[in-house]
């Protein structure tokens, strides 16, 4: 749970990092200063977040099940991840023709969301876009994110959401490592009976989560899930 903790953290102190060095800068300073109070808030906001999806695991009927609005959520993930984008000068690209609703735990579903967006910000080439693109089935809501990096051999696909998995290719040189994001993104994804999934999109991995949802289009009956299937370290 350390390292999960470790991990989640470098989202808003990345953030925080950003928006003091504008800040220094002067470039629209109270607007700076304002958003290093809100990642602040952020972080004491996420320690809490993490001990929650431990005590879900260990727990299902803790999980808080409420309807979520994923173009909403989407929109302000995007919000929020557009000063690291702007640090790779890297463009987010949202598309979300249609409102989709979910039922689940909003903050472990927008902490899956979160880290799948920031992993592909992360191995996007500069100057490159990041798709992402909400789309709905009868049975399901699916949140498709695309970077245009280097991929992952085709053999490391099925693993790189173990966690403490390190792929041997320059995406892993570049950036330190794949996989803790993405394999606390899935424990969160199966506490919902969800899937996630990747592929090479050549260029680039496109990483696609599916969220179940009525036939009617609205989220399933709210009840305890079963507990996540047990996420073993390579």
């Amino acid at each position: 749970m350390l390292l999960d903790i470790s991990h989640e953290l470098r989202s808003p102190l990345a953030r925080l990092g950003v928006a003091v060095e504008l800040a220094r800068s002067g470039e629209d300073r109270d607007h700076m200063l304002d958003r290093i109070q809100k990642e602040a808030d952020r972080l004491n906001e996420l320690v809490g977040e993490l001990l929650q999806v431990t005590r879900v695991e260990a727990d299902p009927s803790m999980q808080k099940m409420h309807p979520v609005h994923l173009d909403e959520l989407l929109a302000d993930l995007v919000y929020d991840s557009l000063l690291e984008a702007k640090a790779k000068d890297c463009t987010l690209l949202l598309k979300a023709p249609a409102s989709a609703m979910v039922s689940g735990d909003e903050e472990l579903i927008r902490r899956a969301v979160e880290n799948v967006i920031r992993n592909a910000i992360r191995y996007a080439p500069r100057g490159t876009p990041v798709d992402i693109e909400l789309t709905k089935f009868h049975d399901a809501a699916v949140v498709s994110v695309r970077d245009r990096g280097p991929g992952v051999p085709e053999e490391a696909l099925a693993r790189i959401f173990d966690p403490f998995y390190r792929v041997d290719s320059d995406r892993n040189r570049a950036s330190g490592g794949v996989g803790l994001g993405l394999a606390i993104a899935r424990r969160s994804v199966q506490l919902h009976k969800g899937k996630l999934t990747a592929q090479n999109a050549r260029p680039g991995l496109l990483v696609t989560i599916e969220f179940p949802i009525g036939p009617d289009g609205n989220p399933p009956p709210a009840k305890p899930l079963a507990a996540a299937t047990p996420v073993s370290a390579a």
